[in-house]
């Protein structure tokens, strides 16, 4: 039992010196993984670092454009503002021009129309007179009547009527087509 012991005892100190010594190569080799590692880490500082210096600018450059674009949506937006403003004047003023229109033609249209109609009798009882004084004197029953039948003085009258009344519908389509604008 003595040499049993011995002998195990012996090998127990080899095993534990060989596992000693692997324990220091164990130590080595995870000492140079970590070396590995560190150089590794420096590198990846290293890139970030070199990332960092040309991010910042692209930040700063990304956080000018956005400025720039703020700014300019408030200018786009400024415009619109005054745009829809114009286009509101321009309808109110059309609105009034039209209603203006309207209220004169009401107002101008029946002392034009009466104008005319004096005008025209005017006229073509200075033409009858005119005739009369021309043609000699016939006794017939047609002396008695104040107007001449041959004459019809109201087409004429309708004739005149009706060109105004075209000017006037020019007038009209012209000032809706500025209103429709």
């Amino acid at each position: 039992m003595g040499d049993t012991y011995q002998i195990l005892s012996v090998v127990s100190i080899i095993i534990q010196i060989v596992l000693f010594i692997a324990f220091i190569v164990l130590i080595f080799i995870l000492s140079g993984y970590v070396k590995k590692l560190t150089g590794k880490t420096e590198e990846l500082k290293t890139d970030l670092n070199n990332f960092k210096v040309r991010l910042e600018p692209l930040i700063d450059d990304t956080l000018e454009l956005v400025k720039k674009l703020n700014n300019i949506s408030g200018k786009v937006e400024e415009n619109m503002d005054t745009v829809k403003k114009i286009t509101d004047r321009v309808k109110d003023m059309t609105e009034d021009i039209y209603d203006f229109k309207n209220r004169l033609q009401r107002k101008i249209e029946p002392p034009i129309n009466d104008t005319i109609n004096f005008y025209n009798a005017l006229i073509k009882g200075i033409r009858v007179f005119t005739e009369r004084v021309k043609t000699p004197k016939q006794k017939s029953s047609s002396d008695n009547l104040l107007f001449d039948d041959k004459i019809d003085y109201d087409v004429e009258i309708k004739e005149e009527y009706n060109d105004i009344n075209k000017e006037l519908n020019e007038v009209r389509k012209k000032l809706e087509e500025m209103k429709r604008v």
